[in-house]
């Protein structure tokens, strides 16, 4: 499918119409039109080139999973691209390290308050941007056969926070002919094909499941057909902190 079949309708999340600032939580700090500046944890606004590896998104079909805000999502629009985002759906709503009940028992209210507001802010700036992108809230480990034929997939600061990351990223070989991988860029993995496991009995870690190599993801495109990978780093703002991160943009042989 293309994001504008209008076949896929029965996929597509239904809008959430007459939001507030007030109903949403943002990720990322945007400019929103009518809105002016609105702080979020991230802020990409300077480093969005460096983010999405100086991908050339004007004419592509993009699909992006884990739009949170949407600011990539506009952003890609606002590019030229096509864009059809994939967000968690309400249940289970986050991919859980399975601490015992008694950490994770006391999340999962919050936590679903928090996504509730998180997709209030992606449907509130789809309505504040006039954007075309259109949404869905799906398994991104088994996605939608009719969710098909981009010729990017982007995976932006998404993978460190899922229990089979690899899975995803063969979920949108299958569907592009190119795809951006961004996360947390860690020094001392570098040189081996590894990752590293985040939580543990000690830091109840419910939320962060890895830490990788950049070899790791280079090694596993390339033994699914992506022999071109480009790999650079650049420092991105969260909260106030700046981390490094990693971009990866492969393109299948």
């Amino acid at each position: 499918m293309t994001p504008t079949d209008t076949s896929s309708n029965s996929l597509l999340a239904n809008p959430r119409l007459g939001l507030r600032l007030a109903d949403c939580h943002f990720y990322h700090t945007m400019e929103v039109p009518g809105h002016g500046i609105v702080q979020g944890d991230w802020d990409l606004r300077n480093g969005l080139t460096e983010y999405l590896g100086g991908f050339d998104f004007a004419g592509k079909r993009a699909l992006e999973i884990g739009p949170a805000s949407g600011f990539l999502t506009f952003e890609m629009e606002r590019r030229g691209a096509q864009v059809f985002s994939v967000e968690v759906q309400d249940d289970p709503g986050w991919d859980f390290v399975p601490y015992p009940s008694a950490v994770l028992e006391p999340l999962f209210g919050p936590r679903h308050q928090v996504m509730h507001r998180l997709k209030n802010s992606w449907w509130f700036n789809h309505a504040a941007y006039n954007s075309k992108a259109q949404l869905a809230y799906a398994d991104a480990y088994n996605l939608p056969a009719a969710i098909d034929d981009f010729d990017v997939a982007v995976m932006g600061s998404l993978l460190l926070h899922t229990r089979a990351p690899l899975q995803i990223v063969e979920q949108c070989a299958n569907r592009a002919k190119s795809l951006i991988i961004t996360d947390l860029y860690f020094p001392e993995l570098e040189g081996s094909p590894i990752c590293r496991l985040v939580p543990n009995a000690e830091n109840n870690r419910w939320d962060t499941w890895w830490e990788f190599s950049t070899d790791f993801l280079v090694h596993f495109l390339g033994a699914m057909g992506f022999k071109s990978a480009k790999v650079s780093t650049h420092t991105q703002p969260h909260l106030g902190r700046a981390y490094e991160l990693f971009t990866i943009v492969a393109t299948r042989a």
